[in-house]
């Protein structure tokens, strides 16, 4: 294997691991918040709740489907910017996942644009259920950034450079 091909495999994994590493912190506030805290204004993950609008319940695929998404947009960041990755570029990728999951994934969901939809009718109890107020789109923005902020630091310190990996 010649030494470029190694580089690309050694990138294409740590890119990979990244995005996973971010997606865990992300998700372990998630849990947090949930099981722990009770302070989260929904009952399970959006990404339950997406799968579990669509007739799938199962816990397993909803972590899949986090963990695919959060590393794919690993990769979109680093080979969209290649050796100009920063902290504030992750950070505005974040915000535009945020506000794409505001005003399409939770419509899907069934929590309608920004969590202003009929979700807080239902049982508190159920699992669609969502809390009235601007809870989840506050909540789920400061998830987005903590996520854009470990996967900026994490590329940028790989593939900026270390003296550059703390610049916003």
């Amino acid at each position: 294997m010649t030494k470029n091909r190694r580089m690309r495999s050694g990138r294409l994994l740590y890119t990979g691991v990244s995005g996973l590493l971010a997606s865990l912190v992300m998700f372990f506030f998630i849990y947090l918040a949930i099981n722990l805290a009770g302070i989260a204004p929904f009952n399970i993950p959006p990404s339950a709740a997406f799968l579990y609008n669509i007739g799938v319940e199962d816990r397993i695929y909803s972590l899949l489907l986090h963990f695919c998404y959060g590393t794919l947009w690993s990769y979109v960041l680093v080979y969209t910017f290649e050796e100009d990755v920063s902290i504030r570029k992750a950070l505005v990728l974040s915000v535009v996942l945020w506000f794409f999951m505001m005003v399409v994934y939770s419509p899907l969901i069934g929590w309608g644009i920004f969590g202003f939809g009929y979700a807080h009718m239902l049982a508190p109890d159920h699992p669609l259920y969502l809390a009235p107020g601007p809870a989840y789109p506050v909540s789920t923005l400061a998830l987005h950034l903590l996520y854009g902020l470990v996967l900026g630091y994490l590329n940028a310190r790989k593939f900026s450079g270390e003296e550059e990996a703390g610049e916003l």
